[in-house]
């Protein structure tokens, strides 16, 4: 890990450009020390130059036979660090400046035909050529010694000339230590251009260096950082627009995963739908198989004249007459399913009276309840106004008073209440009986699901009825359901006040 996290250090574009400037400050010190030496030996020769040059104007400028001639010839070699030559057009030294110690010594300085000037003895060296290209002035040097000098020769208004020395070393020793200040100067400049420009480099990639990181967490699917301000230039645009990518990415996502859970509940409930219609087709084809088999196996005893007893033929046909009876009224509710779960009939509720429609319901029931010994409470009121479609809501009241019927047992009671809330009444059916499993709550609702196996074909109950309370009750936007109670058992629905439920309920 600290490997990979050197070579990404490695690779960040501040660290590249810091070490891209860091090779051209070294290159260029590394010119500076190569070629400043050359560099400034042709400076200080060229300023030797005209310093020789203005040496011999002001010598031009002295009157010879004056008292103070050869003290001022002297006074102007000491002071110029140089050393003189008048050399006479026979080419005899006229007077030097190094003979003497003193303006004295060189003031009576007695010249000679033998005499010679030094000049002569001294040969052009090639050192240093190409930086004294200048008229009247060159670089010679003492055989004997090897010690070199520049020499300025040009002739006086007397017909004499005047060679000018200066010694080349003085010249070196100044250039060696310019070049190490020179040098050092550079160096420390460098070092702080270096610091410089790793503080404009790092502000700089800054903005950068955040766009890389955000732009990895968008790639992570990270949406929540965004790009600060970073001016008006490209990189504030290029800023501005990373944040709209990022802003537009992640709605856009936001809303891909919306239809995709969309398409998840799609596909499930499709497949729901799938194995719903199959196990529909297989409920139906089970429940029609009893009745029609029947049907046929005694209608074919009647065809083939099985009995002349016209008691046994009513009885077979009393048999045939009841199973095609059970088949209609599967067929019907069938039918009414279908058309509920399909919407197939449009929803127009309107104002009936509950309470008249549930004591008309126990009173077509009642030879049915006095036979199976039940005693029944009814609790909802009279007048009871509610909104609603009136027959479909009289299917679930009627559906939940037969099955109370059917399943009551113990004492042998049911009691039909009325609770009032804000916009709803809640009718409840309670009977007396056997606690419903835990494990068939939730499949009571299901088409063809019968929790008590031993009430069935023999009462014309095709576990339908309880699907179709379902269907109802989702078209009236309406809750209901079943509990374990004491002693018993109860089931729930919801019905509407007014219009001002659907209105709210939009």
């Amino acid at each position: 890990m600290k490997k990979l996290s050197l070579k990404n250090k490695k690779s960040r574009i501040r660290t590249k450009l810091f070490a891209i400037d860091v090779c051209v400050l070294a290159t260029l010190l590394v010119l500076i020390s190569v070629f400043s030496k050359p560099m400034l030996f042709r400076v200080f020769a060229f300023q030797t130059y005209r310093d020789l040059s203005s040496v011999s104007e002001s010598i031009n400028t002295l009157i010879p036979g004056t008292a103070t001639y050869y003290f001022d010839l002297y006074s102007i070699a000491v002071r110029n660090n140089v050393d003189l030559e008048i050399v006479n057009p026979d080419g005899s030294l006229s007077y030097t400046s190094s003979s003497g110690n003193s303006a004295a010594s060189s003031e009576h300085f007695a010249s000679s035909g033998a005499s010679r000037a030094t000049y002569d003895t001294l040969r052009p060296s090639d050192s240093y050529k190409n930086a004294v290209d200048y008229d009247n002035f060159e670089i010679r040097k003492k055989e004997a010694t090897s010690i070199e000098f520049f020499v300025y020769s040009a002739p006086l208004q007397t017909g004499e000339t005047i060679h000018i020395y200066f010694e080349v070393a003085d010249v070196e020793n100044i250039v060696n230590v310019a070049g190490r200040v020179y040098t050092l100067i550079s160096v420390a400049m460098i070092m702080l251009m270096a610091i410089v420009f790793y503080i404009i480099v790092a502000r700089f990639t800054k903005p950068l260096v955040e766009m890389n990181d955000l732009t990895k967490d968008m790639a992570a699917l990270d949406f929540n950082k965004k790009c600060g301000d970073y001016g008006r230039d490209e990189i504030g645009e290029l800023g501005k627009s990373i944040n709209i990518l990022s802003t537009t990415l992640d709605t856009t996502l936001k809303d891909l995963k919306d239809k995709n859970k969309l398409l998840e509940k799609d596909i499930e409930r499709r497949h729901a739908l799938d194995n719903a219609r199959k196990s529909f087709i297989s409920n139906v084809s089970h429940e029609l198989k009893t009745p029609i088999a029947i049907i046929s196996g005694y209608a074919e005893g009647v065809c083939a004249g099985i009995s002349d007893d016209p008691e046994v033929i009513k009885e077979y046909c009393q048999i045939i007459y009841d199973e095609s009876q059970k088949m209609n009224v599967l067929v019907v509710e069938l039918l009414e399913l279908s058309k509920l779960e399909s919407k197939a009939q449009p929803f127009y509720p309107q104002y009936f009276d509950l309470g008249a429609k549930a004591a008309s319901l126990l009173n077509h029931l009642s030879l049915q309840v006095e036979q199976s010994g039940i005693t029944v409470l009814n609790r909802i009121p009279q007048p009871l106004a509610c909104y609603g479609q009136e027959d479909k809501i009289e299917i679930v009241l009627k559906n939940y008073i037969t099955n109370a019927i059917s399943h009551c047992s113990g004492k042998k009671h049911i009691e039909l209440v009325c609770t009032e809330s804000k916009d709803k009444f809640e009718i409840s059916v309670f009977n007396t009986g056997e606690h419903i499993n835990d494990a068939d709550m939730a499949e009571l609702w299901d088409s063809f699901y019968r929790a008590d196996k031993a009430h069935g074909r023999s009462e014309n109950r095709f576990g339908l009825g309880l699907s179709i309370v379902k269907s109802i009750m989702d078209n009236h936007k309406c809750r209901y359901g079943v509990k374990n109670v004491r002693n018993g058992v109860v089931f729930t629905f919801e019905v509407a006040k007014d219009s001002s439920y659907y209105d709210n309920n939009e």
